[in-house]
């Protein structure tokens, strides 16, 4: 592929020596990746060496945001759309690049290039140059330009076409959402791709990004599960024969108070950092039940002790009791298991825990977005600030779910157009001061010192853009994004986010 995109061109023995420059090593890197159906696929990319101390200007670009991609699937439970799934061959490859840059091939060059010369000129953009993701990003965005595609306000890697057909970019993956009216219009759009780029085609989505997609038999339904991804990460740390938990976090253990307790250090941080890595990408992607216990471990990644690598160990070893697990997107109450109203519409729930942290006492916030049953959005994190009450912790908790929520309505708007009139988005929270002072004009002395952004929550209230509401604590599906749960309340609340 290297040879036939044209990428280098070698030069001349009589060529190099008056250059006078200095090139830049290479090497290859072998890549297994795993098919959905079970099989396995190589792939070798030669790969440029870094180059320190070159300024090549603009270098970043955005990846597709996993909570469009799940916003996406919700679509096809409620309007019976398609989705494709469609590989680009070797996309870095394609992009032309303005400055000179000279590499050093390895001793054996690519079978094809008929040449004992060692140094060539890049035409084209290669792997692990710094600029190659940000020129990707703007030629293939630039390109779906001509089919009527527009680029999404929400989500740049989003692109929109009036006859409904959608693309999502997640570097060389693409994910197309088709309704039944522009399955004609899809295939000429994958035509035209496919005379810009080699695609490969791999039809109805099976496997996107490592998240395995499942559509139950009525064709209603539609389930995202990553049994797959977790079975190799339990492999490559020799916990596959490992014994199950009921729960990611013991609710009695402490992680903030390790240095307290007089633990010792671990010498090799890295095997602690690829774990909570893992964990974290599992996490974001299809198991947002992990996701308090995730953003507890990812404090300490530059300073973890051995507690915190048993209770990263716990988690996965809950994720193995559990590797069967999917999120669902449905058009039914299946599997909530409480007593709520969940439609197909966006509802938001939000909690905080006041002074989680036993070490500097800050507070821990979590929210959560579900539509179709099923959750498309969620955050877990320690708050930046030291609430001074639980009323302040819960106000700046809601503030984080205004935020996110209003990307949310953004991002729906970009996919509806005029077709759906900008509904008034439901935040659920279950502390009665933080509700009547964010729908009121109320400011009391305690909350003065908040920051004006956490204020936001009500002007989006007073705008009637988001309409805040009480619900029992019991009820309150962000609850497990705040704190490790018993066993019960932790399975009662994965359940009402679309998890079983």
């Amino acid at each position: 592929m290297i040879v036939l995109n044209n990428t280098f061109s070698a030069l001349n023995s009589r060529e190099a020596p008056q250059l006078h420059v200095e090139s830049i090593g290479s090497k290859w890197v072998n890549k297994t990746k795993h098919n959905p159906e079970g099989s396995t696929r190589y792939k070798a990319h030669l790969v440029i060496k870094r180059c320190g101390g070159t300024d090549f200007g603009e270098t970043y670009a955005a990846d597709g945001m996993l909570s469009t991609f799940r916003y996406l699937f919700s679509l096809i439970t409620r309007y019976g759309r398609n989705m494709n799934h469609l590989d680009v061959v070797s996309a870095f490859l394609h992009p032309e690049i303005d400055d000179d840059i000279y590499m050093t091939l390895l001793e054996r060059p690519p079978e094809g290039l008929n040449t004992p010369k060692i140094l060539v000129r890049l035409r084209k953009d290669l792997y692990s140059l710094e600029q190659v993701p940000r020129l990707w990003h703007d030629n293939i965005n630039a390109f779906l330009h001509s089919p009527g595609f527009t680029q999404s306000s929400a989500d740049p890697n989003l692109n929109l076409r009036s006859d409904g057909n959608l693309i999502l970019l997640y570097l060389d993956d693409i994910a197309m959402s088709i309704p039944e009216s522009a399955a004609r219009a899809a295939i000429e759009v994958k035509a035209k791709l496919s005379e810009k780029n080699k695609i490969t085609n791999r039809g109805p989505a099976r496997q996107f990004l490592s998240i395995e997609i499942y559509r139950d038999k009525s064709g209603t339904g539609i389930s995202l599960g990553q049994k797959a991804f977790i079975t190799i990460i339990l492999r490559q740390l020799r916990m596959e024969h490992s014994h199950g938990v009921s729960m990611p976090m013991d609710p009695n253990v402490k992680c903030d108070l390790a240095e307290d307790r007089g633990e010792k250090e671990l010498k090799d941080i890295t095997d602690s950092q690829e774990v909570v890595g893992s964990l974290m990408y599992i996490a974001l992607s299809t198991r947002p039940d992990i996701s308090y216990s995730v953003a507890v471990l990812s404090r300490y990644n530059s300073q973890p002790f051995t507690s915190h690598m048993t209770a990263a160990k716990r988690v996965l070893q809950y994720l193995k009791s559990t590797a069967d697990f999917r999120l669902h997107f449905t058009g039914n109450g299946i599997g909530i298991g409480i007593d709520i109203d969940i439609d197909n519409s966006l509802i938001g729930y939000s909690d905080s825990k006041r002074a989680n942290d036993s070490a500097d006492h800050k507070s821990h916030g979590g929210h959560v977005f579900l539509t179709s049953n099923g959750a498309v959005s969620r955050q877990s994190r320690r708050q930046d600030l030291i609430a001074m009450s639980t009323l302040v912790a819960e106000i700046v908790s809601c503030s984080e779910a205004s935020r996110e929520g209003k990307w949310l309505l953004l991002l729906q708007k970009d996919i509806h157009g005029s077709q759906m009139d900008s509904p008034l988005l439901p935040i659920n929270c279950n502390n009665q001061g933080a509700l009547t002072l964010m729908t009121t004009r109320i400011i009391k002395a305690r909350i003065k010192h908040i920051d004006v952004c956490y204020h936001k929550s009500r002007d989006l209230h007073k705008r009637q853009r988001v309409n805040y509401s009480y619900v029992h604590i019991n009820e309150n599906v962000a609850d497990i994004l705040r704190k490790a749960l018993t066993n019960d309340t932790h399975t009662k609340f994965t359940k009402a986010k679309g998890l079983w």
